[in-house]
């Protein structure tokens, strides 16, 4: 119905179109429920181009017998399918001022390519055979839900690339998506909320929100599951006041991170990955990890770069986060990198203690690192040992028994001093009748009792913990 010298005009000035380009609704409607010529073995078809359509396209409840194609098309009011039962649909590049088409089924596609829509599309409960093509698509309903599609199941994908723009939340709770949602280079906005609410979605195989997709507004993936992965990469996600990114519970394959820039919080906790795809930098948004588990970390990045991640939670100090990264160390046989992440956390740990377990803490990891560094403690042990031996050679000791007792030995007598338990013969045999010396006796066997004790506490420590 559209000729050439119109083609390029745009679907929201057609309410001047004239009498030739006007179809009412209710002409559509009766061909729809079975006004076309049909033939057997075939299904007809009611194709639009152009055509200005008045009044309101109602099917409730009805069964359509024809495909339905109504492209460029500029529609008065917004149809109404509520429970129909559809062949192929398809608003491809048409105005409308709403569209409810909730509880359908479509036995194919649903072609919202290119479509500008000015109000809420209702699709909650809908269930499409084939897939929901939001290609170009603009949708627009400022404050409020622009696409409604809780509960619906599709049984291919959900396929918004390609210049797909909505102002307002798409809400897709509770979703059922056979292949893919792929939102890649889609445009999102409704700061200040959610601009993609897809909390319990199932998803067989991925969730792609990377290259070039764009969100002003939260993206909520609560109770999530992608079979195979969920990509952000290559994704800006705005929601500077709150939790950017919340996929508490997600469950999939691979969850991909890199390059993508995020201004609010990440929120994975209780998630399980099996593999996660990290920025090659210094994450700048606060990440949760309570309770996230994963099998395997991509790239391989030093462990001060990953430790960032779990030092910088905003919910503190969490033990959890800390024994899967060690744990995820330990199964490549890192086990340095292991230590490492095990010392960080006894750390962090330690500024939540009282003042009297914060000396304890310090005092263990100065002598032993809590147990990861024994070798600490024979540093001590071998300076206290060269410092006794230089200052006790150069006193003059005195026996406590004349003409008894062995020669005095400025190293065995330091040893003795050092050791706690058992002695070599030398501690009780020699006093100093100079105070510092004496005093200096004293002090190292208090510091052999210490780098026992810390030996003894450090190493039961991490033996309770392997």
């Amino acid at each position: 119905m559209r000729d050439a010298a119109t083609a390029d005009e745009p679907e929201e000035d057609g309410s001047g179109w004239g009498p030739r380009r006007t179809v009412r609704a209710e002409v559509v409607r009766s061909l729809l429920l079975g006004g076309a010529d049909t033939r057997p073995g075939e299904t007809p078809v009611v194709h639009l181009v152009g055509a200005r359509v008045t009044g309101r396209l109602k099917l409730v409840f009805s069964e359509a017998c024809c495909v339905l194609r109504l492209e460029k098309c500029w529609f008065e009011e917004p149809p109404q399918l509520y429970g129909a039962a559809l062949h192929v649909t398809g608003f491809g590049g048409s105005y409308l001022p709403g569209l409810s088409i909730n509880t359908v089924t479509v036995a194919g596609n649903l072609d919202l390519m290119k479509t500008r829509i000015r109000g809420m599309v209702n699709l909650a409960g809908a269930r499409i055979d084939g897939s929901l093509l939001l290609q170009g698509a603009r949708l627009s309903n400022p404050g409020g839900v622009a696409l409604d599609g809780s509960r619906m199941e599709v049984g291919s994908g959900i396929v918004g690339r390609e210049g797909f723009r909505a102002e307002g939340e798409i809400r897709l709770h509770e979703a059922r998506v056979g292949e893919a949602l792929r939102l890649e280079g889609a445009h999102l906005h409704h700061p200040g909320g959610d601009a993609l609410c897809a909390e319990s979605i199932q998803v067989g195989s991925r969730i792609d929100c990377g290259e070039g997709f764009r969100a002003e507004g939260a993206v909520v993936l609560t109770s999530a599951t992608a079979g195979r992965a969920v990509s952000f990469r290559g994704a800006t996600i705005l929601h500077p006041t709150g939790q950017a990114v919340d996929a508490r519970h997600l469950q999939t394959g691979e969850l991909d991170l890199r390059t993508a820039r995020v201004e609010g919080t990440v929120d994975l906790r209780h998630g399980r990955l099996d593999v996660w795809h990290l920025p090659p930098g210094t994450s700048p948004a606060p990440v949760h990890l309570d309770g996230l588990t994963y099998r395997a970390l991509e790239p391989h990045l030093p462990v001060d770069r990953c430790l960032s991640l779990v030092t910088r939670d905003p919910d503190g100090y969490r033990p959890q986060p800390y024994q899967q990264l060690a744990a995820t160390y330990q199964a490549i046989g890192h086990d340095d990198d292991a230590r490492a992440v095990l010392l960080a956390r006894q750390r962090h740990r330690r500024a939540t203690q009282r003042p009297l377990g914060r000396v304890w803490g310090h005092l263990l990891d100065a002598t032993v690192g809590y147990g990861y560094r024994p070798w600490l403690a024979g540093l001590w042990l071998t300076a206290l040992t060269l410092l006794g031996t230089a200052v006790f050679r150069a006193a003059h000791p005195k026996p406590v028994k004349p003409g008894e007792g062995a020669p005095f030995s400025p190293l065995v007598y330091t040893l003795d001093l050092l050791i706690p338990i058992g002695g070599l013969g030398q501690r009780n045999a020699w006093y100093w009748p100079s105070d510092p010396v004496q005093w200096l006796a004293y002090a190292l066997i208090a510091a052999g009792w210490l780098l026992t004790t810390a030996v003894v506490a450090g190493v039961t420590r991490v033996l309770n913990r392997s």
